[in-house]
């Protein structure tokens, strides 16, 4: 009675370990099979991210390869036009240069000319002579030395010149004194214009006129001496010029 009941035990107990192996295995296909399945899943995502970043990649590339060529076709249009500037450059280079050198020619001229004027002014009438000639070759002077333009230089002997000019339409009495003789002599000077100078002392004692002379552009001081009725008709014309008389026709050494 004793074995049957330990073959029952033995049978009971094999038949159970089966069942719990085969439970065990198929347990363990499922959890492979899931396994499988994450692992596929897996890898379709990383092929679709790999798919996704080769087609990224390949765009990037295009947007690159065409970002070149604009790069290059900008350096292409940037040097073209660094030549064409160069060439633009040069000649205005040149250009300047050209009236740089028109300029200082000119500069030159002007000043010979300018002192051509300071020495004609030296045989012209003599009312502020002096003070025209220095200021004639004071201008020369600084446009030589750079100091003043060309335009300066031009535009201040024209109004030197013009000064000269304005002389010849003017009339005035002044004090002061003439050297006469190794002697300076007290008086009152009249000038007509550019044509006549009267000097009349104080005293009255001596009465000279300037002009040209006979021989032009020779000026020089000349007495009435002893002639009446030249002395009396000088006087009178300063009297009348100063307005001391009564406005009337005078007299004038013309020569």
């Amino acid at each position: 009675m004793k074995i049957p009941f330990i073959f029952i035990l033995l049978f009971f107990s094999t038949t159970f370990s089966q069942s719990e192996s085969v439970s065990e295995i198929r347990r363990t296909i499922k959890e492979v099979k899931a396994e499988q399945e994450r692992e596929t899943a897996l890898m379709q995502t990383e092929a679709k991210r790999y798919t996704a970043f080769i087609e990224n990649s390949k765009q990037k590339s295009v947007t690159l390869t065409e970002q070149e060529k604009s790069l290059h076709n900008q350096i292409d249009s940037i040097k073209s036009e660094i030549n064409e500037l160069q060439s633009k450059r040069q000649k205005a280079l040149g250009t300047a240069r050209y009236f740089e050198s028109r300029k200082n020619k000119y500069a030159e001229d002007l000043s010979k000319a300018i002192d051509s004027l300071a020495i004609f002014e030296e045989s012209d009438y003599p009312h502020k002579n002096d003070e025209a000639i220095a200021a004639l070759k004071d201008i020369s002077g600084q446009l030589r030395k750079t100091t003043i333009s060309a335009e300066a230089a031009f535009g201040r002997t024209w109004e030197v010149l013009l000064e000269r000019v304005r002389l010849g339409y003017t009339t005035e009495t002044w004090s002061g004194n003439l050297e006469w003789e190794g002697k300076k002599i007290a008086g009152k000077f009249f000038r007509y214009k550019t044509i006549c100078t009267v000097f009349i002392s104080a005293n009255g004692d001596y009465v000279l006129w300037q002009n040209s002379g006979s021989s032009n552009k020779n000026y020089k001081w000349q007495s009435a001496d002893e002639n009446i009725t030249l002395r009396a008709a000088l006087k009178e014309t300063v009297r009348v010029a100063e307005g001391k008389t009564a406005p009337k026709l005078v007299f004038i050494p013309v020569p």
